[in-house]
């Protein structure tokens, strides 16, 4: 029998890699509640969906600070209280990736750890279709065709800049037309809380974490899309 914890996977197998995802998962399954508790997936997905939120409205605050002050008639004090926002947004994503590491270092390393390290490796990891069509749903930037979740890099004090959309994407705010209350964001954040144990979190869980999609053998790297998914509206010809 294949040793789990060591064993390379040949990457020109991808039956080969999806089993061995799942036998990782499936040792996550299997260990104490204790421990799955101490190491809550619930919260490494919460936080990292935080980090790309603090990162997003630091974006579009930016990107309104630049459009005032093209302006001539702009007040001082409209642009003073934007940095003033974008000094609180640093300290919030300071504070958050110090909370992320904190849920990550109580992961002991371990067959599971060795798949989330294993899928994560690659640098399109989050473009796995489920991650895609799951934004595009929410009317995110993947249900058009301006490439912004494609295009987010990753900066150099920003390890969790790139991925998909949050209701602070000023992109998605421009498509839509309208601006949302931060009383309707939080809202609908709840509706899609991944610290919440239900379908949505296990659909997001396996996709993010492992690559996988449940009852299906493809190989998990073969599932990362860059063009943006299709899906059928509710439009119908008779």
């Amino acid at each position: 029998m294949a040793n789990y914890l060591t064993w390379k996977p040949d990457l020109g197998n991808p039956e080969k890699i999806n089993a061995l995802q799942k036998k990782r998962w499936r040792f996550w399954d299997d260990l104490e509640p204790e421990i799955k508790h101490a190491a809550s997936i619930h919260r490494l997905l919460q936080c990292e969906f935080e980090l790309r939120e603090c990162t997003q409205r630091e974006m579009a605050l930016k990107d309104k600070l630049a459009g005032y002050q093209k302006k001539l008639d702009t007040e001082a004090g409209l642009i003073q209280d934007i940095k003033v926002e974008l000094l609180q947004e640093n300290k919030r994503y300071w504070e958050l990736e110090l909370q992320w590491w904190v849920v990550r270092s109580a992961f002991q390393e371990c067959p599971f750890t060795h798949g989330v390290n294993f899928w994560r490796s690659h640098p399109r990891w989050y473009m796995h279709r489920v991650l895609r069509e799951d934004c595009a749903r929410r009317g995110g930037c993947c249900r058009r065709g301006c490439g912004c979740c494609s295009n987010r890099q990753n900066w150099p004090d920003r390890e969790f800049a790139a991925g998909h959309c949050t209701f602070e994407c000023h992109c998605c705010e421009n498509a839509r037309g309208f601006e949302l209350s931060q009383e309707k964001k939080s809202f609908y954040n709840q509706i899609f809380d991944l610290g919440k144990d239900n379908g949505y979190f296990y659909r997001i869980s396996h996709s993010s974490l492992m690559g996988l999609i449940l009852y299906n053998d493809d190989n998990p790297f073969d599932l990362i899309d860059d063009p943006p998914p299709n899906y059928e509206t509710s439009s119908r010809t008779s």
